[in-house]
């Protein structure tokens, strides 16, 4: 491991600073969260069947949109959307046959079932598996990393990281985590998973853009609406203003 200093000022002491944070509903958060737990799913069946994780590569997800009718009250669902999980894992492994698409699919259901308080995957969600053998020299790779008792790359990659987060940095990242809440979700069953939190600062003055679908079932007409839309407001206000001007 390499650890670098910057060079120049730090971020937070420049004039203007722009962060950008999606959400746990955003396509992009759902497909890297499935394929995850996509690998946790076969890590688990390899370890308990065959006593060390086998080749597998899942990490690619597309999510493609539905259609929906949206409405005050209550809209529908006209097309559920579509989520393909792809990629190649070992299929099968001394006469014992992986259950991948099963594995794929109970991981997957699991995951928007304990995330998403509106959302019935079974009824809105389409779980395409596109998972084939991997080759035999990557399959070879991890056999021997096993007889060996040491990891071996199985492809090149790279790392990077940085910290600490700026101060706008842990506002965004808090933002979201504080609206996405679960228990948040049950106090204020109108706000959606599909959050995006902008964040901007210029100078010392702070500002917030939040993308905030709302659930319709739970809107039940346009006062509704604004209602909701005024107390996300003031609740973040509430919970990080303070903090902010003490700063």
């Amino acid at each position: 491991m390499i650890v670098t200093p910057l060079i120049g000022p730090p971020v937070h002491l420049l004039p203007l600073e722009i962060v950008e944070r999606k959400g746990l509903g955003h396509p992009d958060t759902i497909c890297d969260a499935l394929a995850e737990e996509f690998s946790r799913a076969l890590c688990r069946f390899y370890l308990e069947r065959f006593g060390f994780i086998l080749h597998h590569n899942v990490d690619k997800g597309l999510l493609f949109a539905g259609r929906t009718e949206p409405a005050f009250g209550g809209g529908r669902v006209l097309e559920p959307f579509e989520v393909f999980l792809v990629g190649r894992a070992t299929t099968e492994f001394r006469g014992v046959v992986v259950p991948v698409e099963d594995l794929a699919r109970e991981a997957a259901y699991r995951w928007f079932q304990a995330h998403f308080h509106a959302l019935n995957p079974e009824k809105h969600v389409r779980l395409k598996v596109c998972v084939r053998p991997g080759s035999p020299e990557l399959v070879e790779l991890f056999l021997k990393a096993q007889q060996k008792g040491v990891p071996l790359a199985n492809d090149t990659s790279v790392g990077v990281g940085y910290a600490p987060l700026s101060p706008l940095e842990k506002l965004v990242k808090e933002a979201e985590n504080y609206l996405n809440a679960p228990s948040f979700h049950a106090e204020h069953p109108a706000v959606g998973q599909d959050i995006k939190v902008m964040g901007v600062r210029e100078g010392d003055r702070f500002r917030l853009t939040v993308a905030c679908a709302m659930v319709g079932k739970y809107v039940s007409d346009p006062g509704a609406y604004w209602e909701t839309k005024e107390r996300l407001i003031n609740l973040l206000k509430a919970r990080f203003f303070p903090r902010l001007s003490r700063a």
